[in-house]
């Protein structure tokens, strides 16, 4: 048997960064998929989507086999959206059950995604910084636990794919990288039928391509926008066939927009800074965007300026709505927003990573990582069962409620499980009443938080419980192979990054003498201008 592994040469020469990037992305994966609860049944309207999926199937199958097909079933967000799960249904059919392998779509794509604000800062900043900044943003942000909710994650890649070809890979030439562009930017802005309030980004990233010179790229420029306008327009058509039945998109909208100017304004500074569902509470290293934006904006105005359009159209759809959060965990219209101000505050750091000078960034993250891990450890719909068995399950108690704090009561179901016990544990979620309650008002409800207190989790319940299962070993496996590949990548940047340093040390020392000898020469006398 041979000693050594051989591989192809063109996978030999791969640069330092990919080997990274590819081992970053994989030990993600792997890592998500560990603490799955391997049912995606229940996480928003993606039972919904698995239906339509299978429903496409279903119409080919019958399109094979040339017999009749069922009436075709339609989602919220049109078909676009389905064509990327009907490759995990379709595993489904044939390993364990669509519900199951759908779990793994979210988790891949968010692996995809942080990969990708990766490989981005890698074009803007140090190996270890790029790395550092990518870690928080996939184990400290609200990234985490959408990598099981799913719904946003894939908006989120495509949106921050189609800055990154626009942006970071330089000119966009020949058709196919233009049709490739275009594909990419019409997907981002069409996936979602909130989507709309992503065209002055996607507006900007044409500008940045073709804007200097439009009179020579007429064609390109009419073809991608032909492209994008194609895109958003058969899947919008597909849109309004699930909601026709329904009595329209609009008519199902309208109840929950605002009905005043000044509360548009109380949103957008509660979208940011709400101590129930504020951006900055579930992504605590996005503060650390206000000190970037400036300096950014100087150093990479193209890149400032697209993460500021993206911003604001996320943040003005948001603003638009009574109450910008709903009962899942965190802020979730705003996922779009945390890899592109990742990336934003990474360009503010262009220098090497110092601990010192990090601190505040590493801090943020450790604070991230807990936060996120309490939101990925349990379904989020146990804080929507609590408050319906409390009477209090408003849009606005769920929103803005500080007794209803998803971490907070999170932190509360893990103490009950963590201690053990198998009697019920009330806790009443009271308010406090300015003065005294009013006449006959009804006293607050007490909730067991013991029926609640399982985690999602397979792998933690059968370590908890003492009982592998041989669905668990393989959690396991997945968690230890996820850990040791997210620690190739952080040994191997460390290394480079101290082979970096060492590099000039050595150019010193080896160029002393010569510096030595031109020192003596310019203090003794040319003896023969004497």
């Amino acid at each position: 048997m041979p000693s050594r592994l051989h591989l192809p040469p063109r996978i030999k020469s791969l640069p330092l960064d990919q080997w990274i990037a590819l081992a970053l992305f994989l030990g993600l994966f792997s890592f998500y998929i560990a603490f799955s609860s391997g049912s995606s049944a229940g996480q928003g309207y993606t039972g919904e989507e698995t239906q339509a999926a299978n429903s496409i199937l279903t119409h080919v199958d019958a399109w094979r086999k040339g017999v009749p097909s069922p009436p075709m079933l339609w989602s919220r967000h049109g078909p676009l959206p389905i064509l990327f799960d009907v490759p995990f249904v379709a595993l489904g059919k044939f390993f364990v059950s669509p519900d199951f392998t759908m779990c793994f779509e979210p988790a891949l794509i968010t692996a995809a995604l942080v990969t990708l604000v990766f490989l981005w800062l890698r074009k803007l900043t140090s190996l270890g910084m790029s790395l550092l900044i990518a870690l928080i943003g996939g184990l400290g942000t609200m990234l985490w636990p959408y990598a099981y909710i799913g719904l946003e994650p894939k908006q989120s890649f495509f949106v921050l794919l189609a800055g990154y070809l626009g942006l970071a890979c330089g000119p966009v030439r020949g058709w196919t990288r233009v049709l490739l562009f275009a594909v990419v930017c019409g997907i981002a802005v069409s996936l979602k039928s909130t989507g709309v309030v992503l065209f002055p980004a996607v507006a900007w990233l044409l500008y940045v391509q073709f804007g200097e010179s439009w009179r020579s790229r007429r064609s390109e420029i009419a073809a991608v926008i032909v492209v994008i306008g194609v895109i958003w327009a058969t899947n919008a058509w597909g849109r309004n066939l699930f909601w026709a039945a329904l009595g329209g998109g609009w008519s199902r909208l309208r109840p929950l927009l605002i009905d005043s100017p000044l509360l548009f304004f109380a949103n957008v500074i509660g979208i940011f800074g709400s101590p129930t569902k504020g951006l900055f509470l579930y992504a605590p290293v996005l503060l650390l965007s206000l000190y970037a934006m400036p300096r950014t904006f100087r150093t990479h105005r193209r890149t400032a300026i697209f993460v500021l359009l993206l911003v604001a159209g996320v943040v003005f759809q948001m603003a638009m709505l009574r109450a910008f959060a709903d009962e899942v965990w965190g802020s979730r219209y705003a996922h779009t927003m945390i890899a592109p101000l990742l990336v934003l505050i990474g360009a503010a750091r262009p220098e090497g990573f110092e601990w010192r000078r990090q601190a505040p960034l590493i801090a943020l993250g450790v604070l991230g990582v807990i936060i996120s891990f309490l939101g990925s450890l349990y379904y989020y719909g146990v804080l929507h069962v609590a408050t319906m068995d409390a009477g209090q399950n408003t849009l606005e108690t769920l929103a803005g409620d500080s007794v209803w704090n998803a971490i907070r009561f999170h932190s509360r179901l893990l103490d009950v499980w963590l201690h053990g016990g198998a009697g019920p544990v009330w806790w009443t979620p009271r308010h406090i009443w300015m003065y005294e309650p009013p006449p006959g008002a009804p006293p607050w409800k007490e909730i067991d938080l013991r029926r609640l207190c399982e985690p999602q989790s397979i792998l933690l319940k059968s370590i908890r419980k003492g009982q592998m299962t041989p669905l668990s070993g393989c959690y396991l496996l997945s968690l230890i192979t996820g850990v040791l590949l997210i620690g190739f990548s952080v040994r191997a940047a460390f290394q480079e990054g101290r082979r970096n340093i060492r590099r000039p040390a050595d150019a010193i020392a080896a160029s002393a003498p010569s510096l030595e000898a031109a020192a003596t020469a310019r203090r003794e006398p040319d003896l023969d201008r004497t």
